[in-house]
């Protein structure tokens, strides 16, 4: 094998000092979103150099950034070159902010109602006019207890998030993924909710049945390890199994995936056994997504099918399927 010429070796030598030099000009100009798109391109062989003169100086600077996308995109990336020790003081201050910003983003709750006729009472506004009128006939005056009024009351349901990790994913997309998943949790915290990841085989994060804790969810999920070929058909069957541990009237699955299924056959048979199945489709990376496959899914699940456009915006679009809006 040759060895590298001289030239070469200065040439990767001046790159290495350039990445240094971008990296210092980045901090001091407060360029954040150039910094995670430097911070994919230094090599992991600099992270000595990064821990011991740039750690410190960065980590303080980003911590006190307003808590969004961007700030956990960096504080992961970070944390993925720190060392083990300041790695652990580092995963405590990213929980922190992924669980705040879960559930900013997750105001309000979701769920399923069902509307029942009742008396007036204080706070009820939706009038139910046939029936009052009813009750109005024959009387000479109309009195609170002959108006009549709709009332939405809540019906406990089971959902499952099933969330594909097949792909090999940096460990910022992990984050934006345990976001989502807490935005998930918030919103239905007065549900049945599981949650499982996938890729050849599913693993289950949390129980249906388990208690709603939601800094031990996103815990678990900052755990989470990708890569893998994809099994679509088995983390419908599984995420239907997990739906089954509570006896409710409907379950819900949503799915998150690019689509593309490489083994376990078809999932789109599978689908129509769910009372609803949402699916979000997403691209991972250069090999896109497959449309057809998860508009299918949806249909066949009698759900809705949303394109996710960015990986940064999938907690919002929990968000919308939750809410059911368009």
């Amino acid at each position: 094998m040759r060895k590298p010429s001289s030239a070469l070796k200065k040439k990767v030598a001046i790159d290495v000092d350039g990445l240094l030099k971008q990296l210092t000009l980045c901090i001091d100009r407060k360029d954040y979103q150039g910094l995670v798109t430097l911070l994919y391109r230094i090599p992991a062989s600099l992270n000595d150099v990064f821990n011991e003169d740039y750690l410190d100086e960065l980590l303080y600077t980003v911590s006190h950034l307003e808590t969004d996308l961007l700030q956990i995109k960096l504080l992961s990336m970070i944390m993925e070159r720190a060392d083990e020790t300041r790695r652990v003081e580092m995963r405590s201050l990213l929980l922190e902010k992924i669980l705040f910003l879960s559930r900013k983003i997750a105001i309000g709750q979701s769920g399923v109602y069902r509307t029942v006729v009742t008396r007036y009472r204080p706070g009820l506004d939706e009038l139910d006019v046939d029936r009052t009128l009813e009750e109005h006939i024959g009387k000479p005056h109309l009195d609170y207890e002959n108006i009549y009024c709709h009332e939405k009351i809540r019906r406990k349901s089971s959902f499952v998030l099933m969330l594909d990790i097949s792909n090999s994913m940096q460990q910022e997309k992990i984050a934006i993924g345990a976001i989502a998943t807490g935005v998930f949790a918030s919103k239905l915290r007065h549900d049945w909710h599981g949650v499982l990841t996938f890729a050849r085989y599913s693993s289950i994060v949390k129980h249906v049945t388990e208690p709603n804790n939601l800094e031990e969810l996103m815990d678990r999920m900052l755990d989470v390890r990708s890569g893998g070929s994809t099994n679509l058909r088995g983390a419908l069957l599984d995420g239907w199994a997990l739906l089954n541990e509570a006896q409710t009237m409907t379950r819900t699955g949503i799915l998150v995936t690019d689509g593309w299924a490489t083994v376990g056959g078809d999932p789109v048979e599978v689908a129509a056994k769910f009372d609803r199945l949402h699916v979000l489709g997403i691209s991972f990376g250069l090999g896109g997504s497959d449309p057809a496959t998860n508009a299918a899914m949806a249909r066949k699940g009698r759900g809705r099918y949303l394109f996710v456009r960015k990986y940064d915006d999938l907690p919002l679009a929990i968000t919308r399927i939750l809410t059911n809006r368009g």
